[in-house]
């Protein structure tokens, strides 16, 4: 019943808003899907559809963005851009339908004016509020500054406007060759820490590493972190994947960067032929685990039938396997554009040793 009902108000929505194409956009994306392997078939049949409406006038946009299921309506999104004189305004409003509460309201404002943006971040949720304030400069050609102050907490509940903390930063160039970022941080207790960093530090002779540099300073304390940055350069034909010991830096004092294993986790190999695009790929890290290997072919629209058809399929390798060829999921997608603005979907999953595990139908509207 709860579907009927959501099936229902989908269509309803969809061709009242239809009656306004001339004046209205958006998109109208719903999939169902069917788990044969679910015990009780009222569980077995999932349904998913977004509903984006944008309305435009002038140097404003109104977006509204309706979520549903098989339960019904789940979430709703208001938002708000455009221009108010010189200021850039944004606004986005969030309701959690399901259980009947307000998610949070954020409001942004940018100004940009004689070579200073001020920008201002506003955002309430339930029992807090939170205000961020910035300022950006250019002074001269090579130094800029920043000012970011905030007010409220937003995980503390009380909807309150104290002062929180502020941040004032610095970026120049010092002797011509090193980039330097600073910052200087106080909250309501008084000052926390000064801190300058710098990158692109180069190592002799080792083009393909270089360092940053952070130095940090406290009432009671100095550190100096260093932290390497590896750049293998361009790989041709081939994608290799690489792991260093060594890649979150070292602080000063009580530890040595140290430049220990650079091991070779993964390679993969992709190429297009006549618009179909081809890519294997094989990750000796379990990144993709249970699996450790994959073949993707995805044939895009303007590969075949004059761009009424589009397909991709996945395999995926079992790690650990006891057979040579040891394929273990299958997943395939497939759309039919019947014309520029509504395309058929389809998605297919296959798991060799589950069996068929997932199929989903669905449309995609836009205007």
């Amino acid at each position: 019943m709860k579907r009927a009902l959501v099936l229902s108000l989908i269509c309803v929505v969809g061709l009242a808003f239809a009656g306004f194409a001339q004046t209205l956009s958006g998109s109208w994306i719903t999939e169902v899907c069917l788990d044969p392997q679910t015990a009780a078939f009222s569980d077995a049949i999932t349904l998913t559809s977004t509903l984006t409406v944008t309305y435009a006038i002038g140097d404003w946009a109104f977006t509204s963005i309706t979520d549903m299921d098989g339960t019904g309506w789940t979430d709703q999104d208001f938002s708000v851009s455009g221009l108010f004189g010189l200021i850039d305004v944004t606004s986005a409003l969030g309701f959690d339908v399901i259980n009947t509460l307000f998610d949070a309201w954020v409001t942004t404002l940018n100004l940009n004016m004689a070579g200073v943006a001020f920008t201002g971040v506003f955002t309430l949720e339930p029992g807090a509020a939170q205000l961020d304030l910035g300022m950006v400069a250019g002074i001269g050609s090579a130094v800029e500054g920043s000012i970011d102050i905030q007010f409220g907490d937003s995980t503390v509940p009380g909807c309150d406007l104290d002062f929180q903390n502020v941040t004032i930063g610095l970026d120049f160039l010092f002797c011509e060759c090193a980039p330097i970022e600073s910052e200087i941080y106080f909250t309501c207790a008084g000052f926390e820490y000064v801190e300058f960093a710098t990158s692109g530090i180069a190592i002799p002779n080792l083009p393909w590493v270089t360092l940053g540099a952070t130095l940090n300073f406290t009432m009671d304390k100095k550190e100096l972190t260093i932290t390497p940055a590896f750049n293998f350069g361009p790989i041709v034909c081939f994608d290799l994947f690489f792991d260093v010991t060594e890649d979150t830096g070292a602080t000063f004092p009580g530890s040595i960067l140290e430049l220990i294993q650079i091991d070779i986790v993964g390679i993969g190999i992709g190429c297009t032929i006549s618009g179909v695009d081809f890519y294997a790929l094989s990750m000796f890290d379990g990144s993709l685990a249970p699996y450790w290997e994959q073949y993707s072919i995805d044939m895009g629209a303007d590969a075949c039938c004059g761009g009424v058809f589009e397909f991709g399929v996945d395999l995926y390798f079992m790690e650990n396997a006891t057979t040579l060829f040891d394929l273990a999921l299958i997943e395939i997608d497939m759309k039919v554009n019947v014309t520029t603005q509504f395309a058929f979907t389809m998605g297919l999953d296959v798991d060799l040793d589950g069996g068929f595990t997932s199929w989903c139908l669905g449309f995609e509207v836009t205007w």
